[in-house]
């Protein structure tokens, strides 16, 4: 089934939106892996100690922290554009029903 343009523009956007706000978690992660001082070369190695894990975390959060405003917009406007195809979805489906 094809689906209509504004549908297809709709999800584009959505789905661009998703990207976005997984782009900005991963780079946040590799940014506390890099900041944490470990023999590990990467997270999960062998060489990985609680205390590395502590110290990943808590820059982690630190990063989320400081990068919340940027967090909060992309969430909310993905929320905004799941509604909105909430709604056309909604909308369409009582077009498409038959007339009693």
């Amino acid at each position: 089934m094809t689906h209509p343009p504004e549908y297809r523009r709709m999800t584009a956007a959505r789905d661009e939106t998703e990207r976005r706000l997984r782009d900005l978690e991963r780079r946040l992660r590799e940014a506390a892996i890099s900041a944490v001082n470990s023999p590990a070369a990467h997270r999960g190695d062998n060489a990985w100690r609680k205390i590395d894990e502590a110290a990943w975390q808590a820059e982690l959060a630190e990063l989320r922290y400081r990068n919340r405003n940027e967090i909060g917009a992309l969430s909310a406007k993905l929320e905004r554009q799941q509604a909105a195809i909430r709604a056309w979805i909604a909308q369409s489906s009582k077009h498409s029903l038959p007339s009693p």
